[in-house]
């Protein structure tokens, strides 16, 4: 659940251009290429969302969540240059196969971005999530936020330990106590 993509309506769409792509061998032996998402990746999208058990996806929407067409389109559209949508690819053109994404929101203020990150069901464990999320720290950072933070159901072991390893802080959310936020300070490495 990214809250905020409230009231996000009427800013323009990101350049995917702006993005280095991050070439990345996980633990398995695997390799990905992160990379900025493009509109044209909306089919690749669809499978891996199709690739998402019903607990990954409750995990990461917090509810029961299908993927309706607009869903995608707005995933495929980054809006603005204070959001970043991120994939890790595997393949290359018309074989090109999406195993995780990850993105940031800017948040209630200019300082503060939202975070969230979903990797497919058959590269969970690879070390895929840390390296996503550790690319999406260094550009929200270098994009000049001070503060990522992100709402992590309280079940979801890995994805808190995962948050811990990387320095963020966790606590209680305004959201009960099924819900636990995540938060990295920005403006120190």
């Amino acid at each position: 659940m990214v809250r905020a993509y409230r009231d996000m309506e009427t800013r323009l769409e990101s350049a995917p251009e702006d993005f280095a792509p991050d070439v990345t061998t996980l633990r398995d032996g695997r390799t990905v290429t992160i990379r900025a998402i493009r509109p044209d990746d909306a089919d690749a999208m669809r499978v891996a969302f199709d690739h998402l058990s019903a607990e990954a996806r409750y995990s990461r929407f917090m509810s029961a969540v299908k993927l309706t067409p607009a869903m995608l389109e707005r995933a495929v559209r980054p809006l603005g240059d204070r959001e970043r949508a991120l994939v890790a690819v595997l393949g290359e053109g018309a074989s090109e196969t999406i195993a995780g994404g990850a993105r940031y929101v800017n948040g209630p203020n200019d300082e503060t971005c939202e975070f969230a990150v979903t990797i497919t069901d058959g590269w969970r464990g690879a070390g895929l999530a840390s390296r996503m999320l550790r690319v999406l720290i260094e550009d929200a950072r270098t994009s000049g936020f001070k503060r990522m933070e992100g709402y992590v159901l309280a079940t979801n072991k890995p994805m808190l330990d995962l948050a811990r390893r990387l320095g963020f802080e966790v606590g209680a959310s305004e959201e009960g106590p099924s819900v636990k936020l995540v938060w990295l300070d920005l403006s120190t490495k």
